[in-house]
């Protein structure tokens, strides 16, 4: 540690300023929305807390990126498990907000354990993967991936919070691709999942399940391979209502609105057709700052966390939303990129499952708040109000930076 703070000021000469930037942007682009959301309500107690959730979470940002690898590599397990005990604490002794069982309270101070439980899924993923021995084998690797995320899937369901149980797989299958895992065995996994959806959009779900088939059959699978993986599929279209009545009420609302929200305008459709309603109004160069009725107004809810992107469509328009669309583009080439230049396999995994959390919580959320995508309750990183989500986007921003750093250790 005292050689780390010794070569702190050299190493620092070595960050990544473009990315840095994006990240201070974003966050204060994040404030000005805050404080928007706040002036509808005649308050500011959540652009406060946010001020001082980013300084913190700048301090975090700026110790992480000092760290190398090697810090990293041998705490992944240690922290891994940290954030088990933590998911399990919740359903121990967390308390319910909005319906959900997903915070832990310490000292007065309001915790979300499942946030820092993905970089933490991330850590030990990429550790797993990099410690692996050749030549590989792999099913024993999909094998001891499911076997990291369906712990914290699992727990994060109990609370019930699907929109981040979806995280954990989705990452761990972006990550295994980056470690090479060959395009097959993704047809093999995924064809059973898309087909719980046969039934309510088979004219998409029946052509794909139907060029996954062909494609393993061209690639030389033997016909018992893709035989009962067409069983497996047909298996899993007549599951479907079963997986549906596990559901959670307000998850089946969401799901049945998305498809036609007009169908429950005052209820489970409300926020998807006030969203619409805020960005479309906001046309070129939106409504002026603190002038957007339907924020102001408060007709949008949630307008400080999952719909502010609604909000920035209203007060800034198309100008201000593709602003903020092309600066996580940004952020996530250029974390892709460092992930490709850097020597050590470890890390590379590390910045590629990191950029494909923000990436995928970026993407469901515009995607949600447009009505593109079912509300699922992700929110935007570094823009949306929440304490625990600002300080893990801040240390995966940390970590990524550490990367631009020490990308030239092996």
């Amino acid at each position: 540690m005292a050689e780390i703070t010794q070569n702190l000021p050299k190493r620092l000469r070595d960050i990544d300023r473009s990315l840095l930037a994006v990240v201070v942007i974003l966050y204060l682009c994040g404030l000005v929305l805050i404080f928007s959301a706040d002036h509808a309500q005649g308050s500011s107690v959540h652009f406060s807390k946010q001020i001082i959730f980013g300084i913190v979470g700048l301090i975090l940002m700026s110790l992480l990126a000092s760290l190398p690898y090697r810090v990293y590599y041998a705490l992944a397990y240690v922290i891994y498990a940290a954030a088990l005990l933590g998911l399990l604490l919740v359903d121990i002794a967390g308390f319910v907000g909005y319906g959900a069982r997903r915070w832990l309270s310490v000292g007065g101070i309001t915790l979300q354990p499942s946030e820092p439980a993905k970089i933490a899924f991330i850590l030990a993923l990429a550790r797993m993967l990099a410690d692996h021995q050749q030549p590989v084998k792999w099913w024993g690797v999909i094998g001891a991936a499911a076997l990291l995320a369906l712990p914290l899937t699992v727990l994060v369901l109990a609370q019930p919070d699907l929109g981040t149980a979806t995280l954990f797989p989705v990452v761990g299958a972006a990550m295994l691709a980056w470690f090479g895992l060959p395009p097959k065995f993704f047809i093999l996994l995924g064809l059973p999942l898309i087909s719980l959806l046969l039934i309510v959009i088979p004219w998409l779900i029946i052509p794909l399940v139907l060029f996954g088939l062909f494609y393993l059959w061209r690639g030389g699978a033997r016909w018992w391979t893709i035989a009962a993986l067409a069983l497996l599929c047909c298996v899993a279209t007549f599951s479907a209502p079963r997986v549906w009545n596990h559901l959670e009420p307000y998850q089946q609302r969401r799901l049945t609105t998305f498809l036609d929200p007009a169908s429950d305008p005052l209820g489970a459709g409300y926020q998807i057709i006030q969203s619409k309603v805020a960005i479309g109004s906001g046309g070129v160069v939106g409504r002026g700052y603190l002038k957007g009725t339907q924020t102001q107004l408060r007709f949008l809810p949630q307008q400080h966390t999952d719909f502010i992107f609604a909000l920035a469509g209203e007060e800034f328009g198309f100008v201000g939303t593709s602003t903020i669309i092309v600066l996580f583009m940004l952020l996530i080439w250029r974390s892709f990129n460092l992930a490709a230049l850097c020597k050590s396999q470890f890390f590379g995994l590390v910045a590629a499952g990191l950029a494909t959390m923000i990436l995928y919580h970026a993407i469901v959320n515009i995607g949600m708040v447009t009505g593109l995508l079912p509300v699922t309750g992700l929110p935007l990183p570094f823009l949306s109000y929440g304490g625990t989500f600002l300080l893990t986007c801040m240390a995966a921003a940390g970590m990524i930076l550490s990367l631009a750093i020490h990308r030239r250790e092996r």
